[in-house]
């Protein structure tokens, strides 16, 4: 008989298994940064990897998710949720950007002008600032634009459906999606990482847990995950192999194909996989941040004496890590310390 997986809402494993995306989509995304820019991997296992590309799909759906299920719960005033998020995401991210400014190989650039676009996140706007100081920090630029939006999405989706909701989101991303391959400017990360491009998948995680939060159930079967996961990275493969505008349209299929690959994993219940990416889950913004300073970090000053990449590529995995998991406690420690200020006056 085929194994079907349900999301129970008010269950305490419907959240399990939205930790569990979050996780898998962190290991997924290190794992193809390690390899494709570190580790000078065969080309068949370059390929491969290159799926963890799509974690960053399932990232924004699980941000959606969180953020909607929070504002469910304890609904706040534009100016404090904000302020929330200026104190729990950007303060880290800033710290790991002035660290990062005082390293030269960490940006050939002028990164006088890169670290204060950084600072006051008009980087957003400026191609060769994007993506200063770490390849992956483009993402933050999407995210802090969701974060502006988010407050007015919630008053939007109060007076539509969840099915109204969806399309409009949807229809406002393939209206971009057609802008971006009629003007050319897909390959352009200001341009493609743009929040229009994701709005959809981000909407979809807060319908998610609008019908969690009513107590509703989600079903589906083992076998429907596989089909899915099959069609949806063959086709999403097939349009990056096609290349030029029709890249621009593969994000349906990319996100459709990793999450039900991501969520069959999760069903077959392997513990010690469980546990491991529940584990990197809770330090998945940190390790997020700090992977590729410590990745660059390592290779630069341990290649002359650890010649063997593959085991390089272990050692700075490993210790990426284990900063990640300190600087998670180090950054709750300062927002302790912000909170009990706050208190005080």
């Amino acid at each position: 008989m085929d194994k079907r997986l349900r999301i129970d809402g008010g269950n305490t494993n419907s959240y399990e298994i939205i930790n569990f995306l979050k996780g898998f989509a962190i290991i997924t995304i290190v794992l193809m940064h390690l390899i494709q820019t570190y580790v000078h991997a065969p080309n068949l296992i370059n390929k491969i990897v290159t799926i963890g590309g799509s974690g960053v799909h399932v990232f924004l759906f699980c941000s959606g998710f969180g953020l909607f299920f929070s504002y469910l719960k304890y609904p706040v005033g534009y100016k404090e949720f904000l302020v929330a998020k200026l104190i729990k995401i950007y303060i880290p991210y800033i710290m790991i950007v002035l660290i990062s400014a005082c390293i030269p190989i960490m940006f050939s650039g002028d990164r006088f002008k890169a670290l204060l676009s950084h600072i006051f996140l008009y980087k957003m706007f400026i191609p060769k600032y994007e993506s200063s100081f770490g390849s992956q920090l483009w993402y933050i630029s999407t995210l802090f634009q969701f974060y502006i939006l988010f407050v007015p999405m919630c008053v939007i989706k109060k007076r539509l459906s969840n099915k109204s909701f969806f399309l409009c989101a949807l229809m406002a991303s393939i209206i971009w999606w057609i802008i971006m391959a009629i003007t050319g400017l897909y390959d352009e990360r200001v341009w493609c990482s743009f929040f229009l491009q994701y709005i959809w998948e981000f909407a979809l995680g807060m319908i998610v847990a609008d019908v969690l939060y009513g107590g509703m159930k989600i079903e589906i079967s083992n076998y429907m995950l596989a089909i899915i996961s099959v069609i949806g990275i063959g086709v999403a493969a097939l349009l990056v192999v096609k290349g030029g505008f029709l890249k621009a349209f593969n994000d349906i299929f990319a996100m459709a194909g990793y999450m039900s690959i991501s969520l069959l994993l999760y069903s077959f219940s392997v513990k010690w996989i469980n546990t491991v990416v529940l584990f990197i889950s809770r330090i998945s913004y940190e390790l997020y941040l700090v992977h590729i300073l410590v990745f660059t970090l390592v290779f630069n000053t341990l290649n002359s004496i650890v010649k063997n990449e593959m085991i390089l590529g272990i050692i700075s995995l490993m210790i990426a890590i284990l900063i990640a998991y300190g600087y998670r406690f180090f950054v709750g420690y300062i927002r302790k310390r912000i909170k009990i200020t706050e208190k005080s006056q």
